[in-house]
């Protein structure tokens, strides 16, 4: 932390009560006023956060939002120029503050510490004794009694951020003196509050149209909402509802988006008109179970239901006008109504429910909808020729695969925009490598790295599931997945000096699972943690319904030993490359250990068990997920591999046939296992990738014919219609189709392993990290007599760069330069 940041005060609202029943949290308006003779010729930089969530205004417009999710170790500020929103004369800067009660379940995925606050300072010492503009006392406040942050919705166990507003209840604000906090700031003492500078950049805002209006239920007629609603039918004219009214109306967007709203009308002379929202993802049939289990079809079928959570409105008319002035967060206040959730809304529908009073009509103007997420530049694509009977499939999985992620990507990289919001160390891997591969982007990846590091428990060596988050989960496979996400970095990036930083933590977290391991059998037990409360989650499969664990009949679970000894043999590679080659020999040593008592327990002969083969069930305890860890984690390899995997796919292929055994029934590998399984097919050489890539897509495929524009979850529960772990096509087509990974950690040269015979004309750019960053690979080839592939890097440095060329045969070519091109 900055020392600096210490001398100046964090303030709140004296009466603040932290808890409120039936609201997760509330709200807490703060205002000042700054004097300025002119226009400062200079930037005005200042530096502002709260605990929950704030929105900076300035002379009623909205500046910023923030700040990113933090934790007790890492609480971000944001730090911005205002110097472009001030006048010459008064300025009102306001501050909306949301604040979630500390002390109950609710809004998990808000991480909040002890006591409320806010703070606001300029950067620039000189400047705050010139301008004043600081947290202190000299601020007004006042408690916001219209909303309640909802906790009474099924479909909404993690959030809580939906809005329950009588604007009838502000007829006036009570402003008082903010109450400067006394907080400790010596004797090695420090604030609760850890400041840190904003990782990430701001996230954009892009005006979004809606698409569509259906099933409308309202005595005003289609044409006219249509008018109103879409912008390439009437420009967006006024609608006026009559006194007495009701009204229903769908909308659809043109994709699942994540997004800032405002529901705007004229304001009206009485109070009493109200508003209902829902935000869906689908039309759906009746649940199964709200919210996890979803019966759904074709996304776009409008013969079924909605189903959401909920934002309600209330409005206050002509009576709250003076309120609204007062509060300073929007002009025209006194001819405009409107509703502005304050967290942003996922959706790929809208339902609207308007009941207009009694004794005044009703003006509703064109809704406003700007797409939010993070900035993320997709420098990766990739053409095939419209001749190709693949093009348009595949041109469609990568625009789906895009708009999954960057629905995935806010203040962290989250699990499921539309129900948790939360960063996942599971998910985080293959997020990170999905954004390594389209844009070598890594501010994101480093911040999950550190945040997820922040949760780590030296008392049981584990880190938190998710992070950061409000209630603490163990899954202990998550934290092997964090060290898998470090090794990534590290190949991609070669950041030494933060890479050492973490290896004690690694170490801790092995040691967490030698302590698991049988000395007699060699092999982890399952469930044997130092918490009796840890989930063992391996994937999601119907079979291992409802908690996605395999049958633990044995007490030893053969995924649990395999992603231990994969991740072993990660980190011996990395700790190698940082100078500790004892330590990466132990490391793979023990690997090796636990591969061999994997081979000698867990095979039956023709497959690996979920448990000890000597136990094993076939009807239950086969798994097409060993077989895909057994190969990773090097049990089996080469031919005896490609046989294992044809087997546990049901193909026949080359000189991996079937041994003609019967074949039990196996497990399906899950979306979230995708990137997993198709490591091991490209793991296992010879022509296995290209001969099962097509058919691979057809749980892609089968969603593309639901009408669906983002990834769904899993296709057990269909609960997530957006979820990041699914968008594995951005990997396959940047890193196996196209071929270019780095040959050394921070890409200090080039691999390139083009797959040219799964398309016979094919080019991409590609990006390249590390220090070749913000560098493009061009690669084409045309496949006629021969194939002759080309590959242009975007010049960089005036020097070459070294590529490696894999060659169909085998082969490996070493060449220099930034233009080449070879024959297949």
């Amino acid at each position: 932390m900055d020392a600096s940041l210490l001398d100046t005060e964090w303030i709140w609202h004296p009466d603040w009560n932290d808890y409120r029943q039936n609201s997760a949290g509330g709200l807490v308006h703060f205002r000042k006023k700054l004097h300025l003779e002119e226009v400062p010729a200079e930037p005005l930089v200042i530096q502002i956060t709260a605990d929950t969530k704030y929105q900076l205004y300035i002379n009623s417009t909205l500046v910023h939002a923030g700040p990113v999710k933090g934790d007790e170790h890492m609480w971000f500020y944001d730090e911005f120029d205002v110097q472009p929103f001030l006048n010459a004369g008064i300025n009102r800067i306001s501050v909306r503050v949301l604040r979630f009660y500390y002390a109950t379940p609710y809004a998990t995925s808000f991480p909040r510490l002890p006591i409320p606050g806010l703070f606001v300072r300029t950067a620039d010492a000189h400047l705050r004794k010139t301008y004043g503009l600081q947290s202190d006392a000299a601020w007004e406040c006042a408690l916001d009694s219209t909303t309640v942050l909802r906790i009474d919705q099924a479909e909404d166990d993690f959030l809580h951020t939906y809005e329950n507003i009588d604007a009838n209840r502000n007829q006036s604000l009570q402003w008082v003196s903010a109450k400067a906090l006394e907080l400790p700031k010596s004797h090695g003492l420090t604030p609760p509050w850890i400041l840190s500078p904003r990782a990430i950049p701001i996230p954009t805002l892009s005006t979004r149209p809606f698409k569509a209006v259906h099933n409308i239920r309202s005595s005003v007629p289609q044409n006219e909402w249509e008018d109103l609603l879409l912008p390439y039918s009437g420009s967006g004219k006024n609608l006026r509802l009559p006194a007495g009214s009701s009204h229903h109306i769908e909308v659809e967007a043109e994709h699942h988006l994540t997004a800032m709203l405002s529901f705007r009308f004229q304001r009206p002379l009485t109070a009493g008109s109200a508003l209902r929202v829902m935000y869906s993802e689908c039309y759906e049939d009746e649940p199964e179970q709200v919210p996890y289990i979803r019966r759904k079809g074709n996304r776009t079928d409008t013969s079924k239901q909605l189903y959401g959570p909920q934002d309600k409105y209330l409005f206050a008319g002509e009576a709250g006008a003076e309120v609204a002035l007062d509060l300073g967060y929007t002009r025209d206040t006194q001819i405009l109504e409107s509703f502005s959730p304050f967290h942003f809304r996922t959706l790929r529908f809208l339902s609207l429910d308007i009941d207009v009073a009694n004794d005044s009509d009703l003006v509703m103007i064109p809704v406003e909808m700007s797409e939010t997420h993070y900035p993320l530049e997709v420098l990766g694509d990739f053409k095939l020729p419209a001749s190709n009977p693949y093009a348009k499939r595949y041109e469609v999985m990568w625009e789906n695969s895009v708009q999954t992620l960057k629905n995935c990507m806010h203040d962290c990289y989250e699990d499921c925009p539309f129900y948790e919001q939360l960063q996942y160390a599971m998910d985080v891997r293959s997020s990170c490598l999905f954004t390594y591969a389209v844009s070598a982007d890594d501010r994101m990846a480093r911040q999950a790295i550190v945040q997820l590091h922040n949760s780590y428990r030296p008392e049981i060596g584990l880190i938190a599931s998710r992070s950061p988050a409000h209630q603490l989960q163990l899954i202990p496979h998550f934290s092997l997945f964090w060290i898998c996400t470090l090794t990534d970095h590290f190949e991609h990036f070669a950041d030494k000096s933060s890479t050492r930083r973490f290896l004690a933590t690694c170490d801790g977290i092995l040691e967490s699972f030698a302590r698991r391991m049988d000395s007699r059998l060699g092999l982890i037990s399952s469930g044997k943690t130092e918490l009796a409360t840890t989930w063992d989650f391996v994937d999601w499969a119907p079979e291992w319904k409802p908690m996605g664990i395999p049958p633990q009949r044995t007490g030893y679970q053969t995924f649990t030993s395999l992603l231990y000894a994969y991740t072993l043999q990660n980190l011996a590679t990395v700790v190698e490359q940082l100078g500790r080659p004892g330590l990466a020999k132990e490391y793979a040593t023990r690997a090796r250990s636990v591969v061999d008592a994997v081979r000698e327990r867990c095979w039956d002969g023709s497959f690996f068990t979920d448990g000890l083969a000597m136990n094993d069930d076939k009807s239950q305890d086969l798994s097409e997920q060993i077989q895909i860890w057994a190969v990773l984690a090097g049990a089996v390899q080469d031919t005896e591999a490609r046989t294992l995997l044809a087997r546990s796919f049901e193909l026949n292929h080359g000189d991996a046939t079937s041994s003609g055994l019967p074949r039990p029934d196996l497990t399906k590998a899950s979306m979230a296992m995708s990137i997993y399984t198709l490591r091991a097919i490209s793991k296992v050489g010879g022509t296995f990738y290209d001969d099962t890539f097509h058919a691979f897509w057809e749980p892609w495929r089968h969603q593309m014919s639901q009408q669906m524009t983002t990834w769904c979850e899993d296709n057990v529960t269909l609960r997530s219609d957006c979820h990041a772990w699914s968008a594995v096509p951005l990997y396959e087509f940047m890193t196996e189709i196209a071929g270019i990974t780095p040959a050394a950690p921070g890409w200090k040269s080039i691999a390139f392993k083009p797959r040219t015979g799964l398309f016979p004309e094919f080019s991409a750019r590609v990006p390249l990290g590390g220090v070749l960053a913000p560098g493009v690979a061009h690669v084409t080839w045309k496949r006629e007599s021969r194939t002759k592939i080309t590959i242009n890097l975007e010049k960089i440095y005036d020097k070459a760069i070294r590529l490696y060329i894999t060659f169909p045969d085998g082969h490996v070519e070493e060449h220099v330069g930034l233009e080449i091109s070879v024959e297949f």
